[in-house]
C-alpha cells in the first residue's frame, strides 16, 4: 500500500445539483459486510487475550500494554502508507475525547472479567446500539417512534434476563466466595459491562460531530495518543507494577496491538462501504465469536439461561437497525425528490 491514504477517503457520489451526499456509502456492500465480520472477530480476539492476561496482570496494566502495542503498530502502518502525521485538525478535540473515554470503557469491561466469562460480558456490552437511541434523542434531537422505543424495552428486558440467568447459575458460587467482598459489590461487577456500554454509546455519538473528510487513520492515531497519555499517569499512580513476562506473553502483547488497529481499520472500511444499519446488526456476531473463543481458549461456556436474554438484546438491536435503515431510505428518497423538482 502506497500513496497518501486515499483509501480512507473514497469518492462520494454527487447529487444532480452538484451537492455531495454526506451519508452516501461507496456502494461496496459485500466488502462492508466482510469488514464488519472481520472487525467483530478482531475485537473479540483482543478481549480473549485480555481475559487470559488478567490472570497475571492488573486491569490498568493490561490497558497500558494494549495502548502501547496498538500505537507501535499504528505508527508502523502510517509509515508504511506514507501518511502525514498531522497533530491537529478540524475535529481533533473530538478524537481526543474519544481516546480519553476509551480508558474508562476498557477499565469497566475488563474489570467484569473478575466474575463473568467473556461471552456473558460481551452480550451485556452489546446493549450499546439500544442506548444510542436514547442518547441520539436527548443530545441530537432525533425523533424515536414506537418501534425504536419498543426495541429499547425489549433490549432492556434482555439485560434483566441475562442478569437473572447469571445469578441463578452463579449466585451461590459468588455468595460463598472467600474473598471478603460484599454481595452488593459482586452485583456491581455483573453490571460493569452495561456501564461500559453507556460510555461506549457516548463515544459513538461524539463521531456525529466530527467534520466530514477527516481520514479515519488520523482520528485513530490522535485518539490513540490521547488514550496513551491518559492511561500513563493512571498507571503511575495506581498501577500494579507487575513485571512483564516477555518470554511467556510477548506474542499476546503483539497480537493485542495488531487486532486493535485491525479492528479500527476494518470498522472504518465497513462503515464507509455499507449502511450503518447493516454494519450495526452484523456486529452482534461478536457474541458468538466471544463464546467460541472463551470455550476454545479458556474452556468457559456462558450459563445456558443467558441465551434467552441474548436473543432479546439481539432482537432489540436488529429492530433498531431496521428502523434506522427505513429512516435512511426515506431521507434519501426525499433528497432525490427535491433534486428532481429543482431540475
Amino acid at each position: 500500500m502506497t500513496g497518501s491514504g486515499n483509501t480512507d477517503k473514497p469518492e462520494i457520489p454527487e447529487t444532480t445539483d452538484g451537492t455531495v451526499r454526506r451519508f452516501q456509502t461507496d456502494g461496496r456492500l459485500l466488502l462492508g459486510i466482510a469488514a464488519s465480520i472481520v472487525a467483530a472477530l478482531m475485537l473479540t480476539t483482543m478481549d480473549a487475550i485480555a481475559f487470559n492476561l488478567r490472570l497475571t496482570y492488573g486491569v490498568i496494566e493490561m490497558q497500558l500494554i494494549r495502548n502501547v502495542s496498538a500505537m507501535v503498530f499504528l505508527v508502523s502502518l502510517m509509515l508504511l502508507r506514507r501518511e502525514r502525521f498531522v497533530p491537529w485538525f478540524g475535529g481533533a478535540s473530538i478524537a481526543v475525547f474519544r481516546g480519553i473515554t476509551i480508558v474508562p470503557i476498557g477499565f469497566l469491561f475488563f474489570s467484569s472479567f473478575k466474575l463473568l466469562d467473556q461471552g456473558s460480558a460481551t452480550a451485556l456490552i452489546f446493549t450499546y446500539p439500544l442506548m444510542l437511541t436514547v442518547l441520539a434523542t436527548v443530545f441530537l434531537g432525533e425523533r424515536a417512534g414506537v418501534w425504536r422505543w419498543g426495541a429499547l424495552l425489549i433490549g432492556f428486558a434482555g439485560v434483566v434476563a441475562v442478569q437473572v440467568a447469571l445469578w441463578l447459575a452463579k449466585g451461590g458460587e459468588w455468595a460463598l466466595e472467600d474473598s471478603g467482598r460484599p454481595l452488593w459489590l459482586t452485583a456491581t461487577y455483573a453490571l460493569l459491562p452495561v456501564a461500559a456500554a453507556v460510555m461506549f454509546s457516548v463515544n459513538m455519538i461524539s463521531l456525529r460531530f466530527m467534520p466530514k473528510g477527516v481520514p479515519a487513520i488520523s482520528i485513530t492515531y490522535v485518539g490513540g495518543i490521547a488514550s496513551l497519555l491518559t492511561i500513563l499517569p493512571v498507571w503511575v499512580l495506581f498501577g500494579e507494577r507487575i513485571p512483564l513476562d516477555w518470554a511467556a506473553h510477548w506474542w499476546q502483547f503483539g497480537l493485542m496491538g495488531v487486532v486493535a488497529i485491525g479492528a479500527a481499520q476494518a470498522l472504518n472500511i465497513a462503515y464507509r462501504s455499507a449502511p450503518a444499519a447493516v454494519v450495526g446488526s452484523l456486529e452482534y456476531v461478536a457474541i458468538i465469536f466471544a463464546t467460541g473463543l472463551a470455550w476454545f481458549t479458556q474452556s468457559l461456556i456462558p450459563p445456558a439461561g443467558i441465551w434467552f436474554g441474548v436473543a432479546l438484546i439481539m432482537t432489540g438491536g436488529i429492530v433498531t437497525a431496521w428502523r434506522e435503515s427505513v429512516h435512511a431510505r426515506r431521507k434519501l428518497s426525499r433528497t432525490d425528490g427535491e433534486a428532481t423538482a429543482e431540475d
